[in-house]
């Protein structure tokens, strides 16, 4: 079980499943996704936003410009 120390503040598109203790894939262009299987993190919009291997493998073949903070 994962224990926080504070609660996440953001109940935007990165909001965190506590319920099961397990991160659920967030990606912003695909509303459906679920999976539990996270292979890294973004940030769109301000936010940390988890990404699955599927999400990220679609992801990462396509031809986006990429901004850096």
């Amino acid at each position: 079980m994962v224990k926080l120390k504070n609660k996440p503040k953001s109940e935007g598109i990165a909001s965190i499943s506590i319920s099961l203790g397990l991160e659920k894939c967030s990606n912003p262009w695909n509303g459906d996704c679920k999976s539990t299987d996270i292979a890294l993190y973004i940030m769109y919009r301000g936010e940390r936003i988890p990404l699955c291997w599927d999400c990220w493998k679609t992801i990462s073949r396509k031809n986006f410009d990429w901004e850096t903070y």
